[in-house]
């Protein structure tokens, strides 16, 4: 009987076991190398030769714990998806492999799982009852749908690690890459004292910790005082108070003069930097205490009454350079600013930086404000000079500094410079509400932003509106107040200033990402206004509040900063406008009215300009715009004028005809220039778009206002003859003086000629008769230039 068992059993074992282990294969593939943190892991296994049975499968872990199963339901024609169910609880990211094993055959795959990262930032560090923390939350899964959403979980403790009173766990949808949640700290300060806490925000099992600080609200107003330790009599004190912070809309301040009489009156401070101005003071010689209270703090000091050694006039006086640096061969321009008028003449010296003082001037004075200009010799010195002025007694300086090549003459007397641009066409839509910024692209398409209706408009080369996107809000692709714009190959940028960030779409308006939230941290923002570009791509960010401006790359991933410096005038508390030249030198309008130049590099390298209504000066400019040549042109707001400079800041021409009509101007804010060098510029108070071409056959040239200025400056004793008759050059190479031009080197010009220039520049006499005279005067030989 056991043969018998044990021949059927020889018999049936090859048709029951045998397999050939080497026709077996197993294909094993991840449906991709890197899943996301909360992903399901899938893996497409087949099997070549599959002959039944279960597929054994092992998974090994980043932190070395394995998994393991069988496949057997899913299997059909050799071919199974493997599933492994899991979500970011598990903490499992990095790499994994996944061996299967059937029939003597395995197969090993490899792939990754993207770790969950989480950023938090808060908009500061300490935090005072009537505040609100501002909690930007950053990570790399989120659902955009919020039903789906998972949810941050917020959670606040003490320094010993206990819950705070009076929270409870706050929860918050991650639906967006980044969200931010604004966490009034007044119930937090209800029942937790003023010390150190910790913000917990837990994401599936991924936790973060900030620390932040909970102020003492009744030590937060601080006043810290500074003024001069002596006046004279019958001046004005100033007492320059910072407030850390504005509780009381009114304080008292309490003076004892030298025989001890007491005197108190109200001060309503309007900001955190308050000058409060005291008039009327008696003109006792001796010492005045002062005392100052608000909000209950109570702040002392004092002040001397002198003796006026000299006798010398109640007098403000004021200097303002045009720009910082000058260059061999240019006109320094100061303007000087007086308080009232004692005397009509004021007289100037400069000093060089070896110390050695110039002749004295005297000019003529008939207003407040007065230029000064300053004749820079090609062989002056390099270095910082000093420019001085004395009027009635009162003697105040300004440093300039002089660097940098001779300038050549043929830069002034080059004509195409001088041109005036020329009216192409009009975008006169009567859907605009206080249109601000504009940007071309490289299909010269225009795109407007149209800041009252929080749209942004495109229109092609023809002024035809080819699409319109956006609308009031803060989700993506809305907007609230927003500003600047700027357009490269392939996405269109917009600064949305009432949410403090911005945003980036695609040419036809779809929204791609965001980035950005209000704080003062790096990559924040408060009030945004401007964006640019440099030519290596990286975008730039300029933001009324702050005062630096901050460096992007084209996904909005924060670089690095240009700060506010106090060296060389380089400071500035807040930024309106950005511009490029071609060596990607930055240009940036400052809110205190000037332009500040940083290299490529960031290195300052010159300011231009100040508040005023003369040439070269500002009042709010908001916009600016560089040409192929590099000239410079600015939206001069509150003068309603574009005013344009050469690439060293030197004044060329303004642009100033106020209305509604062509080349007319109300409220210019926003300029921009495409790659023909045609020019448009945005009036917001006419709701309109206008465009001009700055160079061609149909331009007409001014006479530049130079002329004017150095004729009546060498009438007044402050430039050489040299200098005027190249002024009459420049009219007889544009005509307007038929005359040969002179070849030599002699310059010969009538003394007496001073008197009619003086008569020319306040209008007694016309441009004409002017000009016939002095082509008189070379036909004749009386003038040689």
């Amino acid at each position: 009987m056991e043969k018998l068992i044990f021949l059927f059993l020889l018999v049936a074992l090859p048709f029951v076991v045998y397999q050939d282990a080497s026709a077996l294969t197993i294909s094993a593939v991840p449906v991709k190398q890197e899943f996301g943190a909360n992903e399901w892991i899938k893996v497409n296994v087949t099997i070549q030769g599959y002959n039944g049975g279960q597929i054994n499968w092992i998974a090994h872990r980043p932190d070395s714990t394995t998994i393991s199963g069988i496949l057997d339901q899913e299997i059909k024609s050799g071919r199974a998806i493997h599933q492994i169910i899991r979500t970011a609880d598990d903490n499992e990211f990095g790499p994994w492999s996944i061996n299967y094993a059937y029939g003597g055959s395995s197969q090993t795959v490899h792939f990754n799982v993207k770790p969950l990262d989480l950023t938090i930032i808060t908009d500061k560090i300490t935090y005072y009852e009537p505040d609100t923390m501002n909690i930007n939350i950053t990570s790399s899964y989120y659902s955009p749908y919020a039903k789906f959403a998972h949810s941050y979980f917020l959670d606040f403790y003490d320094q010993d690690g206990n819950i705070v009173k009076g929270i409870t766990e706050i929860e918050v949808k991650a639906d967006q890459p980044s969200v931010t949640y604004h966490f009034p700290m007044l119930q937090f300060a209800k029942y937790n004292p003023p010390g150190l806490y910790k913000l917990k925000i837990q994401y599936f099992n991924s936790v973060k910790y900030v620390p932040f600080l909970l102020g003492d609200i009744n030590k937060l107003m601080e006043i810290s005082i500074t003024n001069s330790p002596t006046y004279y009599p019958g001046s004005n004190v100033v007492l320059d108070l910072t407030f850390s912070k504005l509780i009381a809309s009114s304080g008292t301040i309490k003076i004892t003069d030298p025989l001890g009489n007491i005197t108190s009156s109200q001060f309503y401070p309007q900001s955190v930097l308050y000058p409060l101005t005291l008039k009327n003071l008696p003109k006792t010689i001796g010492t005045y205490n002062f005392e100052i209270d608000y909000a209950g703090i109570i702040k002392t000091g004092s002040f001397k009454i002198v003796q006026n050694p000299l006798g010398l006039p109640n007098i403000k006086l004021d200097i303002f350079p045009n720009k910082l640096n000058y260059r061999p061969g240019e006109i320094a321009n100061f303007e000087i600013q007086l308080s009232n008028m004692t005397t009509n003449s004021i007289s100037t010296w400069v000093t060089s930086p070896n110390g050695n003082a110039s002749q004295t001037i005297s000019l003529p004075v008939n207003t407040t404000e007065i230029i000064i200009p300053h004749k820079i010799a090609q062989n002056d010195s390099k270095g910082v000079w000093e420019l001085y002025v004395n009027y009635d007694g009162i003697i105040k300086n300004s440093s300039f500094y002089v660097d940098g090549s001779p300038i050549d003459s043929g830069e002034i007397l080059d004509p195409t410079q001088y041109n005036i641009p020329t009216f192409v066409s009009a975008i006169n839509s009567t859907t605009f509400s206080f249109p601000t910024g504009i940007a071309i692209d490289h299909d010269n398409n225009t795109y407007v932003v149209d800041s009252g209706n929080s749209k942004i408009k495109k229109f092609d080369d023809k002024n035809n509106l080819l699409v319109s996107w956006g609308d009031t809000g803060s989700s993506n692709g809305q907007f609230k107040n927003p500003s600047g714009i700027f357009v490269n190959e392939n996405y269109v940028y917009v600064v949305d200033s009432g949410n403090s960030r911005i945003i980036m779409f695609n040419k036809t308006g779809s929204f791609v990402y965001s980035w950005g939230t209000y704080g003062s941290n790096p990559g924040m923002f408060q009030i945004p206004t401007a964006i640019n570009s440099d030519h290596r791509g990286d975008l730039v960010v300029g933001d009324t509040e702050q005062g630096s401006i901050q460096l992007f790359d084209t996904k909005g991933t924060y670089e690095d900063k240009i700060d506010s410096s106090s060296v060389d005038g380089a400071s500035f508390s807040g930024i309106k406008a950005l511009a490029f030249d071609s060596k990607d030198n930055l240009y940036a309008i400052s809110t205190d009215d000037k332009i500040l130049k940083y290299s490529s590099i960031g290195k300052f390298l010159n300011w231009y300009g100040s508040i005023g209504n003369e040439d070269g000066r500002f009042n709010n400019p908001s916009s600016i715009a560089i040409d192929s040549r590099d000239n410079i042109y600015v939206a001069d707001t509150g003068n309603h004028r574009i005013q344009k400079f050469d690439s060293h800041g030197n004044f060329l021409w303004s642009w100033n005809m106020k209305g509604n009509g062509q080349g007319e101007f109300e409220q210019p804010v926003g300029l921009a220039i495409d790659a023909a060098d045609n020019i448009y510029v945005v009036d917001k108070k006419e709701n309109s778009i206008q465009k001009f071409a700055l160079y061609g056959g149909t331009n007409k040239n001014i006479l530049p206002r130079w002329i004017e200025n150095t004729a009546i400056w060498w009438a007044e004793g402050v430039l050489d003859k040299k200098d005027f008759s190249q002024s009459i050059r420049y009219v007889v190479s544009q005509g307007i003086i038929k005359t040969p031009m002179s070849q030599s080197d002699i310059v010969k010009i009538p003394n007496w000629l001073k008197g009619n220039v003086k008569q020319w520049y306040s209008g007694q006499i016309d441009d004409n008769t002017f000009w016939a005279s002095i082509q008189h005067l070379l036909s004749i030989g009386a003038m040689k230039i």
